[in-house]
């Protein structure tokens, strides 16, 4: 009986770890040059975090996430520009700092994902 539970645990594990992809994520609409770009997609509110960053350059940059283990996950970009890991607020309680947040589904192994950064105190 423990041979068959073993057996099937590495035969899901195996199954799991064949389907961890990596993902393009090309985040467009960069302010400036200021700090890093954050990446984190997550399957579920369960499910472990997966984290990509890039220095910033203006306009645009690519960041890569490894092991990605779903075709569906919730994407959350954040720009810190001031370089303290947490999103700036102005006096009016909003974003200071640019961010989006996506619900993504890839079609095809290698899919590339698009997002533009958006800067809500500038509005």
């Amino acid at each position: 009986m423990k041979r068959l539970s073993l057996v099937v645990l590495v035969a899901l594990g195996v199954q799991f770890i064949g389907y961890a992809q990596r993902v393009t994520v090309d985040v467009r609409g960069i302010r400036n040059a200021k700090g890093s770009i954050m990446v984190m997609a997550q399957v579920d509110e369960k499910s472990k975090p997966i984290y990509g960053m890039a220095q910033a350059s203006q306009g645009s940059v690519t960041v890569v996430l490894e092991n990605v283990p779903s075709k569906t996950f919730l994407l959350s970009v954040f720009h810190d520009e001031d370089g303290d890991w947490k999103m700036a607020m102005d006096d009016k309680g909003r974003p200071a700092e640019g961010y989006a947040r996506e619900n993504c589904l890839l079609k095809e192994e290698g899919e590339g994902v698009k997002v533009k950064l958006y800067y809500p105190a500038n509005d």
